[in-house]
């Protein structure tokens, strides 16, 4: 970028705010969730298995933190260019690589010098659980259908192609609520940017504290290991919880829009 486009080294640095809000609510929230775990099993599991602790947490983590980053942003004064979008995608993209690329890499290294046994057949059969590895697992099991399907890791010859599809997914609907969360951070803190401090603190913890116990209800009620595989798709299931975000953004652009409509209505008497 020129000197001469000002506004873009303020969207650069309005990128970079954004990105250290979602990192370190992203660390913070990790770190609890670590203390928390060492807290009850203690500091004896190998470093590999806490390596796959991490990588999970982050992975979970992550999408609801990016919120943190759009509210980031509506504090940014004048128009913030593109920098929600290159937030969000960043933020998307990251989050892909975390659980498509690096829980499954560390899944594979607790299970080779950590204590993951459960995970040994899968590997052995068709390789690291990444996009790859289950697309293997899903071209044999269309290919020889069992006479019997399982939920068991142990065997994966015998897996639900429909729960499969579900984990080949997964990542991308994972990136795509990341994404949709840094536009629901920026939207939540327009929304409020009118109140006291103190009602602002109050509203946006409580939207976001439904918002992620709304999504983590849609995401146990469409991917549980109660549903039934056989019949229910692994696609829907997989990106059903992403209508939550949607559904947020929705209500706050109209909050938006309408508080900005009242903000420019003339005054004068009421008839």
């Amino acid at each position: 970028m020129s000197a001469d486009h000002p506004e873009s080294f303020g969207s650069r640095s309005d990128v970079a705010r954004a990105l250290n809000a979602t990192l370190a609510w992203t660390a913070g929230v990790t770190g609890a969730l670590l203390l928390v775990l060492i807290a009850r099993r203690g500091l004896a599991s190998p470093i590999w298995s806490w390596v796959e602790f991490l990588t999970s947490y982050v992975g979970a983590v992550l999408p609801f933190a990016a919120v943190a980053g759009g509210l980031s942003l509506a504090r940014s004064p004048g128009r913030q260019g593109r920098a929600p979008a290159v937030t969000g995608l960043m933020v998307g993209v990251a989050t892909y690589l975390v659980a498509a690329l690096a829980m499954p890499l560390a899944e594979y290294a607790s299970w080779m010098w950590g204590d993951g046994h459960w995970y040994g057949t899968t590997v052995e059969a068709f390789g690291i659980q990444t996009p790859d590895g289950i697309l293997r697992n899903l071209k044999y099991v269309l290919e020889n259908p069992p006479s019997e399907y399982s939920l068991s890791a142990e065997h994966p010859d015998r897996a639900y192609p429909n729960r499969l599809l579900l984990f080949l997914h997964l990542p991308m609907a994972t990136a795509a609520v990341a994404l949709l969360n840094t536009f629901v951070g920026l939207l939540l803190g327009r929304a409020t940017g009118s109140m006291s401090v103190r009602a602002q603190r109050r509203t946006r913890w409580s939207v976001g504290l439904v918002g992620a116990a709304v999504l983590v209800a849609a995401i146990i009620l469409a991917q549980g290991p109660n549903r039934d595989w056989a019949n229910v798709s692994g696609i829907v299931a997989a990106w059903t919880p992403v209508l939550v975000p949607v559904c947020e953004l929705a209500v706050l652009a109209w909050v938006v829009r309408r508080r900005s409509v009242l903000r420019v209505a003339p005054r004068g008497p009421y008839l």
